[in-house]
C-alpha cells in the first residue's frame, strides 16, 4: 500500500419525565422557559418566555457562532444566522423551484407544518398535491392483502423525492443536488427528531384526533432550529455518524473539568455536559441513564441556534426522544461570560427548587473552569479546532507545554507531543479532509477542511461523496473498504467493527496516507475522544 497512489488504476474493492401533550395547557410548557415560584420568578433569566421567541434570536439576527472559532470551523457555515431564507417565496413563483434541496413537513390531511424555503401558507398547493400522491399510492400497497407499506421515493428528471411517514406526519425531501436516497431519508429522520425534541410525540396524538389542527403555532419562532439541523447534516459528519464531536483536549485538562462535573451530583439529573461551541468538552451521566448521541445532538443544535440561550441562565424544556418521547426533560444552560464554554444539565424535575440547586452547582463548575491553566488550555483548544492535519504534518500544530503559575497542568498541551516536521505524518499535509468514527463511544473526529475546499458547495460535495461510499458498502461484510475517484479527488471509506474511517485526498497521493491517518488517530485517541463518567 505504501508505494501506490489513490487513482482510478488502484481502487480498493469494494418513565420519570413530565408528561406533555400539545393542548392549551401545553402552550405554556412549550413556550415558557422557567418554572420558579411567585416573586422569585424575577430572579431567573428566562430566555424563552413565549412561543414566538422560544429558542429564537432577538432583533438584528445576532450571530450565534462561537467567538473563538477559527475561520475553518464548520460552525461559521452551519449556525450563521437565525432567519429563514426566501420567506416571501411561494410555490407560484419560479424562484422557489430553483432551490436544490427542499424539505417539507405536512400532516396526512395536507396541512403544511414546515418548509425550508418560503412561507408555509404559500405552499398549500404543493403539500396538498404531495398528500394526494402518497394517499393514492397507498391504495396499491393495501390491495390483494399485501403487507402494509408506503411511498418511499420517486424520481422526476434530475429530482429525487424522498418520503418519510411518521404517524400523521409526512416529511419530504426534494433534491436535485445529487443526494442519495439513503442520506435524504436519514436527513428527514433527524428533522423529525428535532421537531419531537421541541414538541414531544404528544403532537402526533393530537393530529390523529384532530386532523385539521394547525401545529405551526407551537413551532413558531423555532424554524431556524430545524434549518440549522439541515445545514448541520449536509455540511458536517453529523449525518454520516450517529455520534457527537468531542473537543480535542489534553487528558489532564479534561479530567479537571470532568471531576468538577462529577462533584455536581444532584437527584433527578439525567446528564450533564460541558460544551465548547458545538463540541463536547466533558460529560457525566446518571448511572441509570444511557446517553443517546442523537438526543445530545438535538439539544446542542437548539443551544447553538439560539444566541439568547447563551446569555445568562436558561431553563427550557426539551424532549429526549430516545429516552421518553412523550414528555419533557428540562435543560439548565449557562455559559461562562465572554466564553464559548457552556454548562448544561438535563433534569427530569421542573420545579424552581431544582433550578436553583442546579444553578448553585453550575456556579461551582464554572469557577473551576476559570482556574489558570484550565481556562487558557480550553480557549486554545477551541481556537485550534478543528485540527489542521497539514500543521500536524509540518510539526507546527503543537505548542510547547508550559505550566501556568499555580498549577501543574500544562497550559498548552492540546495534543500529545509530536516532533517538528515528523516524517511519520508527512502525507497528512495533502489531505483535504479526514474523519474517524467510533460507534462504541458514539463520537467522531473531523479534521479541518483544507482552505481550497471551504466553500459551501465543495463542503457539501465532500460529505455527499462520503455518503456515496457508504451506500456502496451497505451490503458488504465488515471489515470492508472502498475508494471512489472523481476528476480531482479520491474518497476512501473503511468500515470495521470498531471504527469507520473517512478520507478525501487529491488524485495521485500515495495510499500510505490511509495508514498514516489511522495510526495518527490511534496515537491521539485520549486527546480527541472522551470517556463519559457516571455518577
Amino acid at each position: 500500500m505504501e508505494g501506490g497512489s489513490l487513482g482510478p488504476e488502484q481502487v480498493p474493492k469494494p418513565d420519570e419525565t413530565q408528561e406533555a401533550s400539545p393542548n392549551a395547557s401545553d402552550q405554556d410548557a412549550l413556550s415558557g422557559g422557567t418554572s420558579v415560584k411567585g416573586g422569585e420568578a424575577n430572579q431567573v433569566t428566562s430566555e424563552v418566555s413565549d412561543k414566538n421567541s422560544r429558542h429564537s434570536e432577538g432583533a438584528g439576527h445576532a450571530r450565534v457562532v462561537p467567538s473563538l472559532a477559527p475561520p475553518g470551523d464548520g460552525c461559521h457555515r452551519i449556525w450563521r444566522r437565525s432567519y429563514k431564507k426566501c420567506r416571501d417565496q411561494t410555490d407560484e413563483m419560479k424562484e422557489w423551484y430553483f432551490h436544490k434541496r427542499h424539505v417539507l413537513v405536512f400532516t396526512y390531511s395536507g396541512k403544511p407544518v414546515y418548509t425550508r424555503y418560503g412561507e408555509e401558507d404559500g405552499l398549500s398547493g404543493t403539500t396538498g398535491a404531495l398528500s394526494a400522491i402518497v394517499s393514492k399510492m397507498a391504495k396499491f400497497f393495501f390491495c390483494d392483502g399485501a403487507a402494509a407499506d408506503c411511498l418511499r421515493y420517486m424520481t422526476a428528471g434530475e429530482h429525487i423525492f424522498a418520503f418519510l411517514e411518521k404517524g400523521p406526519l409526512w416529511l419530504v425531501c426534494i433534491s436535485c443536488a445529487g443526494d442519495l436516497h439513503g442520506d435524504m431519508m436519514c436527513l428527514l429522520e433527524r428533522v423529525h427528531m428535532q421537531i419531537i425534541t421541541i414538541l414531544t410525540a404528544g403532537i402526533e396524538r393530537t393530529l390523529v384526533s384532530r386532523p385539521n389542527y394547525d401545529m405551526r403555532g407551537l413551532l413558531g419562532g423555532t424554524e431556524h432550529v430545524v434549518n440549522s439541523m439541515i445545514r448541520w447534516c449536509v455540511q458536517d459528519m453529523f449525518l454520516q455518524c450517529e455520534g457527537f464531536e468531542a473537543l480535542p483536549l489534553a487528558p489532564a485538562l479534561r479530567n479537571m473539568a470532568t471531576e468538577a462535573l462529577k462533584s455536581a451530583r444532584l437527584p433527578n439529573v439525567l446528564f450533564a455536559f460541558l460544551m465548547a461551541g458545538h463540541r463536547v468538552l466533558s460529560a457525566v451521566s446518571n448511572r441509570q441513564y444511557r446517553l443517546n448521541a442523537l438526543d445530545l445532538g438535538m439539544v446542542i443544535n437548539i443551544i447553538m441556534s439560539s444566541a439568547s440561550l447563551r446569555t445568562g441562565e436558561s431553563w427550557t424544556p426539551v424532549c429526549m426522544s430516545q429516552y421518553n418521547d412523550k414528555g419533557f426533560a428540562y435543560a439548565y444552560i449557562s455559559f461562562l461570560e465572554g466564553s464559548d464554554v457552556g454548562v448544561v444539565f438535563l433534569s427530569t424535575a421542573s420545579d424552581g427548587e431544582q433550578f436553583y440547586a442546579i444553578s448553585q452547582q453550575a456556579a461551582i463548575v464554572k469557577d473551576v473552569l476559570k482556574q489558570p491553566g484550565l481556562a487558557e488550555g480550553i480557549e486554545e483548544a477551541i481556537s485550534k479546532s478543528p485540527i489542521d492535519l497539514a500543521s500536524v504534518s509540518r510539526g507546527t500544530f503543537n505548542a510547547s507545554a508550559e505550566s501556568s503559575p499555580g498549577t501543574r497542568v500544562p497550559r498548552r498541551s492540546l495534543l500529545a507531543t509530536t516532533a517538528p516536521a515528523n516524517p511519520q505524518w508527512q502525507l497528512l499535509e495533502g489531505v483535504i479532509h479526514a474523519a474517524y468514527y467510533v460507534p462504541a463511544l458514539q463520537q467522531y473526529f473531523s479534521s479541518q477542511i483544507t482552505e481550497a475546499y471551504q466553500s459551501r458547495r465543495r463542503v457539501k460535495m465532500l460529505f455527499r461523496n462520503y455518503g456515496r461510499c457508504r451506500q456502496l458498502l451497505r451490503n458488504a461484510k465488515v471489515p470492508c473498504q472502498i475508494c471512489v475517484a472523481t476528476d480531482h479527488e479520491c474518497f476512501y471509506v473503511s468500515m470495521a467493527a470498531d471504527y469507520q474511517l473517512f478520507l478525501s485526498v487529491p488524485r495521485g497521493i500515495s495510499t500510505g496516507v490511509i495508514a498514516q491517518f489511522y495510526h495518527w488517530v490511534r496515537s491521539q485517541e485520549s486527546h480527541i475522544f472522551l470517556q463519559i463518567s457516571t455518577w
